[in-house]
């Protein structure tokens, strides 16, 4: 499954006013690719996406940007889901992130589910790591949209933050 998605989607802080280069990891070092989670202060990834096309046969957007923060490095992902409400504001979405970090080791791939507001171009989605480091670890993402989105060269962007509860895992 995880090679499905490897291209589909990158993330970053950038159209927020933050650097493009993520900020180095801190405190996540050493931990393996399949690494249980086990406690500790959430692990915080920032993340801009922008919109690739649609996945083939679905109309569902997938989309692609950089990571970065605590885990910096690629993103890829895509929406498996995406259910309109009949006020037409409101989506509720359900996706798959997947963050292929710088190091190898901390790489992981999310199962997410929530609700974007186009009214306000907030998103929350909660979640859990379904593959690689932190694996069984609780998810909490949230996100903005950004237009225009000029360090990526983009009419329109998202940016945010995934954050990870270590000590949530089963």
């Amino acid at each position: 499954m995880r090679h499905a998605f490897i291209g589909l989607c990158l993330f970053t802080a950038a159209c927020s006013g933050q650097p493009l280069s993520p900020t180095s990891p801190s405190g996540v070092a050493g931990l393996g690719a399949q690494t249980q989670a086990s406690g500790g202060a959430p692990i915080e990834v920032t993340f801009t996406k922008w919109s690739t096309g649609a996945a083939i046969g679905t109309g569902i957007p997938t989309h692609t940007g950089v990571a970065g923060r605590d885990v910096p490095g690629t993103f890829a992902g895509t929406v498996l889901t995406r259910d309109v409400f009949d006020n037409g504001t409101i989506n509720q979405l359900e996706a798959l992130y997947e963050v292929a970090a710088d190091d190898p080791a901390h790489s992981f791939v999310a199962h997410i589910e929530g609700k974007q507001n186009n009214e306000t171009q907030e998103a929350v989605f909660n979640g859990t790591i379904i593959e690689g480091w932190l694996l069984g670890a609780q998810v909490h993402v949230t996100y903005d949209r950004i237009a225009p989105c000029p360090a990526f060269g983009q009419a329109v962007c998202f940016t945010g933050v995934i954050r990870v509860m270590p000590g949530s895992a089963d």
